[in-house]
């Protein structure tokens, strides 16, 4: 979109796929807010590209010193993304806010399935205050996958739901289609999907160490 207002949420490595997003935006004339969530302040990675992307940047890290912001107009918070966002729209971080959440058109997130999950249900609880009534709300899911060429397994289908009765709807391949409307996103499903990999992601990253260790 051109001349939007766009809040860019990014959790961890999520941080990385919205580099070109915020900057593709700035391009067409978009004015961009970001707020780049980390678990660790040792986590942050290319903080020159990620300021490039965005008017202002807020950075968020769980727990920890806060991540001392390299520009003048950036901000900093202690907790996480959403707690981030509600200081923001009360103005209640440490210097002077670019935008006020009424401003924002669109908001992407891009990040773990509960993070994603815990920004579309505060977008309707304690944002909705905060947020035009009629703002876009875009989430990039990434449920498993295994072919790699689009719409062929069928191993990355995700179940979405009715925006206003929470009822199933459809299933759409998200391979095709990561970005997807937050509000017709089972994000339950999503999760209960991720945890079958678990076990086989466990036992991957064991047999990595162990092959490191042995270099």
């Amino acid at each position: 979109p051109s001349g939007e207002t766009v809040l860019l949420a990014g959790g961890g490595l999520g941080n990385a796929v919205l580099f070109s997003i915020g900057k593709a935006l700035r391009e067409r004339g978009s004015r961009v807010i970001y707020f780049a969530g980390y678990r660790h302040p040792d986590h942050v990675f290319h903080p020159d590209e990620l300021e490039g992307s965005a008017d202002q940047v807020v950075w968020a890290v769980d727990q920890g010193e806060p991540i001392a912001p390299r520009r003048p107009h950036d901000l900093s918070f202690v907790g996480n993304i959403v707690q981030a966002m509600l200081a923001y729209a009360r103005d209640e971080l440490p210097g002077k806010s670019l935008f006020a959440m009424k401003e924002v058109d669109r908001i992407i997130a891009i990040g773990s399935d509960r993070m994603m999950a815990a920004v579309a249900e505060a977008r309707h609880t304690v944002l909705q205050p905060y947020l035009k009534p009629d703002h876009v709300g875009i989430a990039s899911i990434n449920s498993m996958m295994q072919c790699m060429m689009k719409e062929v397994c069928g191993q990355c289908l995700q179940q979405h739901v009715d925006p206003v009765t929470k009822a199933p709807s459809e299933v759409v391949f998200s391979c095709f289609n990561q970005d997807q409307a937050m509000d017709c996103v089972d994000f339950t499903n999503l999760r209960q999907r991720l945890k079958t990999n678990s076990l086989a992601e466990k036992l991957t990253n064991r047999y990595l160490d162990l092959l490191l260790a042995k270099e």
